[in-house]
């Protein structure tokens, strides 16, 4: 597990406003209410459209690019680890555009520059995709209703979602011995949906995109528990993507410098609710 990922987990709950004191300048406009790393170091990108860096996600994702459109996007800690990537990439604006989480991992979906989304850099994906280094570390949280009886000993036997193509998908159909129905979905606003409609018992998404959820539900939901499947997430670019390389110094100048920390102490922990380290750990066994 990476440095910040340790402190962001050991911080969350707390909302460790002053954990790190990075020198940064409010975007005027340009990168919404994200902050950009004064003096930082260039590293040229080659955006698909001149100008802007366009970054393809499965839209809405609240947390992680907050704005009701993709247009009036403005902050989130995925957006503004994208605002500060074009910045330092020498890009002036960023435009996100909406993807569906099956055709980025595939290699289907186009005209786009990179997507920037906590995605696992699988084997398998590979074939299709490239991606940078790793910039953080998650693992899959279980989510159901707050007065659910869900546990480790009979998550199987219950009706469980995951995300289509996701490892949450891989590991269910591989490790968990489900006897329940397993339902897949093309995107986690459907899972949520379907858990608060009671056509499933329970979901399973990486736990930094499930406690967000439980948190905005006013106790309707909980993270019961969580399973060491996931790893290093990374950003995913088309094959053959020139601007792999470029990504990767500036991930490690940020990381050094603590704007890599600073972006998820600033934007992440408040929305957690709870660190992920406070949620128990279930066996894959």
């Amino acid at each position: 597990m990476s440095k910040v990922s340790m402190k962001l987990r050991l911080a969350s709950a707390a909302l460790l406003a002053c954990a790190a004191s990075v020198p940064a300048v409010a975007a005027e406009g340009a990168f919404g209410r994200c902050e950009l790393k004064e003096g930082a170091a260039k590293h040229a990108l080659a955006p698909a459209h001149e100008g802007a860096l366009t970054i393809a996600v499965p839209l809405p994702s609240p947390q992680a690019y907050q704005g009701n459109t993709p247009e009036t996007i403005d902050g989130g800690y995925l957006y503004c680890l994208g605002a500060e990537i074009a910045n330092r990439g020498g890009i002036g604006k960023v435009v996100v555009k909406n993807a569906s989480f099956e055709s980025l991992v595939t290699g289907k979906a186009g005209d786009f520059d990179m997507s920037i989304w906590d995605l696992f850099p699988t084997e398998e994906r590979k074939k299709s995709v490239d991606f940078s280094g790793s910039y953080r570390f998650t693992d899959t949280g279980v989510i159901a209703k707050a007065g659910s009886d869900v546990t480790a000993q009979n998550l199987g036997a219950k009706r469980i979602g995951v995300l289509l193509g996701s490892v949450q998908e891989k590991f269910v159909r591989e490790k968990l011995k489900v006897t329940g129905e397993l339902r897949i979905f093309q995107s986690n606003d459907d899972m949520w949906a379907a858990l608060m409609a009671n056509q499933i018992d329970a979901g399973l998404a990486d736990t930094e995109t499930a406690l967000p959820r439980a948190t905005a539900s006013n106790g309707a939901l909980k993270v019961f528990g969580r399973y060491p499947v996931g790893g290093d997430v990374a950003i995913l670019f088309p094959k053959g993507s020139k601007n792999v390389a470029p990504t990767d110094q500036i991930l490690a100048d940020m990381r050094a410098d603590g704007s890599l920390e600073a972006i998820e102490v600033k934007w992440l922990a408040p929305i957690l609710g709870a660190p992920v380290s406070s949620i128990a750990e279930w066996s894959t066994e």
